[in-house]
């Protein structure tokens, strides 16, 4: 047993906590993670790419420290800028940290392996608790989310897990990369599940991450090292129609053996779409939009809130994150913490302008574009346990396309 198997077992055992479980543990999940931040340390190599993310983490900690102050001289609660900076400066670091220990460890495709068999635990998650609920009612199913609710009326469906924020990312990378998941079997059954799982959980951001991640997959699938020179009809008839069929007879099956019923799904989805996320988004962005004018785009301070609150328990946070984040930190701080993400999307579609992407990057930026999205919907990527979703993939991108550039060079 060296530190090498430990730190495997360990990080494991934090993405089961944060990928299927997430927010359900925290202090668990919270212990885990500093394990394996400890056991990772070890075999760090600061490699340019690594260093490169490393730099940018540091200027979006800075922001941070600075509105953190700033936020205090404008009577922010002290227990807000402890969360914050928690979560701005200290979960965010020890995430690198851990994708960077676990590429190393076991390779980037084994990881997107992990992610299978995590996908499967999380279809089996709502499952269950669907199973439960409906057999031993709210008390049976409190682990997987405080004051949970089913809602089963006029066809439509939609229940309260945390673990749909995971599976934002899960669908959009698996519908978008079918092929990673070698055994055709047990890809038309994830698939399924998968689609089963989006369908009645009645959220829109995991409904859309479907046909965003399928969409993704179609346009870059011709740009990837391994089909690269395959006819577009090939690729097609060789994953496209099996799934294909396999996902009209899964919503056959739906709509037949249970009371869903998708267009009612879908037309509440678009429905929401169309009023701009329900009301309580858009009175909260009225209230913003109203606040960055009145501080100048310069700024209020992070743990500061507006007139509108959202979370009686935490009044500074809000859904919309990213228009939360210029009220906070002003156009320039919402910038440098967009930046890393700019130059991860700009780096992939160059990596696909030159067909040299990866099936594995293309997986990573497919579940991290809905996943991205999804923030303007909810704060996933202010809890430390769904941050994965947004580090994994910059980590695996930052790491390796330095090493690219190099082998293009020779």
């Amino acid at each position: 047993m060296t530190v090498r198997h430990l730190f495997i077992g360990v990080a494991f055992l934090l993405l089961l906590l944060t990928v299927v479980v997430p927010n359900s543990l925290p202090v668990p999940t919270a212990a885990v993670m500093g394990l394996a931040f400890l056991l990772a340390v070890p075999g760090m190599r600061f490699t340019l790419g690594f260093k490169n993310l490393l730099a940018l983490y540091a200027c979006s900690a800075m922001v941070t420290v600075i509105y953190l102050v700033v936020g205090g001289m404008h009577g922010a609660p002290f227990i807000g800028l402890l969360q914050v900076a928690a979560v701005y400066i200290v979960t965010p670091f020890l995430w690198i940290i851990i994708a960077d220990g676990l590429r190393r460890a076991i390779g980037v495709e084994r990881i997107i392996d992990w992610f299978i068999v995590l996908s499967l635990f999380c279809a089996l998650s709502v499952a269950l608790f669907f199973y439960l609920y409906l057999t031993r009612g709210a008390a049976a199913v409190e682990f997987f989310f405080q004051g949970a609710n089913l809602n089963l009326n006029e066809g439509f469906a939609g229940a309260t897990m945390h673990v749909y924020g995971s599976m934002i990312f899960l669908c959009g990378g698996f519908f978008s990369s079918p092929e990673l998941i070698k055994r055709r079997t047990l890809r038309f059954a994830l698939l399924a599940m998968l689609l089963i799982a989006a369908i009645t959980s009645g959220r829109s951001a995991l409904i859309l991450s479907i046909p965003m991640g399928a969409c993704m997959g179609w346009m870059l699938g011709s740009r990837t090292n391994e089909h690269r020179g395959k006819p577009a009809i090939v690729r097609f008839m060789q994953y496209g129609v099996p799934s294909l069929v396999a996902l009209i007879v899964t919503l056959y099956v739906l709509e037949a053996y249970t009371q869903v019923r998708v267009s009612a799904v879908l037309n509440i989805v678009f429905n929401k779409l169309a009023a701009g996320g329900g009301v309580e988004r858009t009175e909260m962005s009225r209230s913003l939009y109203a606040a960055i004018l009145d501080n100048g785009g310069l700024g209020s301070g992070q743990g500061v809130g507006v007139n509108y609150v959202s979370d009686p328990i935490h009044p500074w946070r809000y859904e919309v994150v990213w228009i939360a984040s210029i009220f906070r930190v002003g156009l320039l701080g919402a910038f440098i913490y967009a930046l890393p993400f700019l130059i991860y999307v700009l780096g992939v579609a160059k990596l696909a302008f030159d067909r040299r992407l990866p099936a594995h990057h293309k997986f990573l930026f497919s579940g991290f574009v809905c996943a991205f999205l999804a923030t303007n919907t909810n704060p996933y990527i202010e809890a430390f346990s769904l941050q994965w979703m947004y580090v994994f993939p910059l980590v695996m991108w930052y790491v390796e396309h330095s090493l690219a550039l190099v082998r293009v060079r020779r």
